[in-house]
C-alpha cells in the first residue's frame, strides 16, 4: 500500500525551492478589481502570474525540478511534455542552467507557446492529441541517464515549485484568507499552493478551477477518486485539457480537503474582457479560468477574503483580440 504524501516534508521543500528560482522567476504581484470586490461583499486578490518572464507559473516548478535533478547527477539534457506553459517554463530553464532542451507538443498548441519554446532554443516534437501518447513519446527519448524528465505536474519537485506561489501569496496577504482558487490541468500547481498556504492558515478552504467539460478534478473530489474523463470536447482552455488528476497531486489535494469548482467557456471569456478593462492584462483562457470560477460560484464566496491565481497570459493575439470582442 502506497503512504501517503508527507505535506510536512513538502512544505520544506517548497521553502528550499524558493532560493533555488528566486534568481530567474518573479515575484509577482496581488492585484484588486473593485468589481469583483463587489460581487462577493468581501476582498479578491489577483496573483498575476502571467508576469513572469515565461508568461506563466510554471517557470518555478520547471526551474526547481532542472535544479534538484542536476544537483543530484550529471545531466546533459532534458526532455518535457507539455500543452505549451510548462514546455516554456522548460525552455528557459534549461537556458538558465545551461542545458540541452526538448519538448514534446500537442500539433495544435497555440504559435504563441510554440514560438517561445523554439525562440528559447528548446528542439519541438509534435503529436496529435487524439491519437498518441505524449508522455511515451517523452520517456522514448530518455536514452540515457544524461537525459532526464521534467514532468509537469506529478512530481515532487515540480509541485515544491509551485509551492512558492502560495509562499508568495502568504507573504503579500497578511492575515487570514477564507479561500484560494487555483487553475486545475494536472493538479501540481494546488497541490502546492494549498499545501503552503494550509499550513499556515488550516481554516483556508483550496478550490481547483477548470472548464467545465473538463472537470476532471471536480469529479474526482466528488467521487473521492481519481476520475478519467473519456470525451474529448473542444474548450478555449488549451492548458487544462488533462483527461484525469496526476496521482501524486490528488493525494496531495485530498489530504488538504480541496474541493473542485468548473465554468462555461463562457465566463472565462468573461473573465478575460474583465482583467483586461480593469488591469490592462492580457490573459489566456486557461489563465482566466479562476475568475471564470468566482463569477459562476459567487454565492459561495459571499463576505470572504479569496486568492485567485491568474495562471498564464500565452494567448495569440488574434484570439485574444476575437474573444474579447465576442465579450462585449
Amino acid at each position: 500500500m502506497t503512504s501517503e504524501p508527507d505535506l510536512v516534508a513538502l512544505c520544506a521543500d517548497i521553502k528550499l525551492a524558493i532560493p533555488r528560482i528566486d534568481q530567474h522567476s518573479s515575484q509577482t504581484p496581488l492585484l484588486r478589481i473593485q468589481a469583483l470586490d463587489q460581487l462577493i461583499d468581501g476582498e479578491v486578490l489577483l496573483k498575476a502570474e502571467c508576469l513572469q518572464a515565461t508568461g506563466s507559473f510554471k517557470i518555478r516548478g520547471a526551474l526547481n525540478a532542472m535544479s534538484a535533478i542536476t544537483e543530484q547527477g550529471d545531466i546533459n539534457a532534458v526532455v518535457a511534455f507539455s500543452s505549451g506553459n510548462h514546455g516554456i517554463g522548460v525552455a528557459y530553464a534549461a537556458r538558465c542552467l545551461g542545458t540541452a532542451a526538448t519538448i514534446v507538443l500537442p500539433s495544435d498548441a497555440p504559435q504563441t507557446k510554440v514560438r517561445q519554446i523554439i525562440s528559447l532554443g528548446a528542439r519541438v516534437i509534435y503529436y496529435d492529441r487524439q491519437t498518441e501518447d505524449r508522455e511515451q513519446i517523452a520517456n522514448a527519448l530518455l536514452v540515457d541517464t544524461s537525459v532526464a524528465l521534467i514532468k509537469p505536474y506529478d512530481d515532487w519537485h515540480t509541485i515544491a515549485g509551485q509551492g512558492t506561489c502560495g509562499a508568495e501569496i502568504q507573504t503579500q496577504a497578511p492575515g487570514e484568507l477564507d479561500s484560494v482558487i487555483v487553475c486545475a490541468g494536472g493538479g501540481g500547481l494546488a497541490a502546492g499552493v494549498g499545501t503552503y498556504l494550509r499550513s499556515h492558515q488550516p481554516r483556508l478552504s483550496v478550490y481547483t478551477a477548470e472548464p467545465e467539460d473538463w472537470a476532471d478534478h471536480q469529479q474526482s473530489f466528488a467521487a473521492g477518486r481519481r476520475i478519467a474523463l473519456t470525451a474529448a470536447i473542444p474548450t478555449l482552455c488549451d492548458g487544462l485539457m488533462a483527461r484525469e488528476p496526476g496521482a501524486l497531486t490528488f493525494a496531495i489535494n485530498t489530504l488538504n480537503h480541496t474541493q473542485g469548482l468548473s465554468a462555461p467557456d463562457s465566463r472565462v471569456v468573461t473573465a478575460m474582457r474583465l482583467v483586461w478593462q480593469h488591469l490592462g492584462l492580457r490573459l489566456e483562457p486557461s489563465g482566466a479560468i479562476g475568475v471564470a470560477c468566482l463569477l459562476a460560484w459567487p454565492e459561495r464566496f459571499q463576505g470572504q477574503r479569496v486568492a485567485i491565481t491568474l495562471s498564464g497570459g500565452n494567448v495569440d493575439k488574434p484570439l485574444f483580440e476575437s474573444l474579447i470582442s465576442l465579450a462585449g
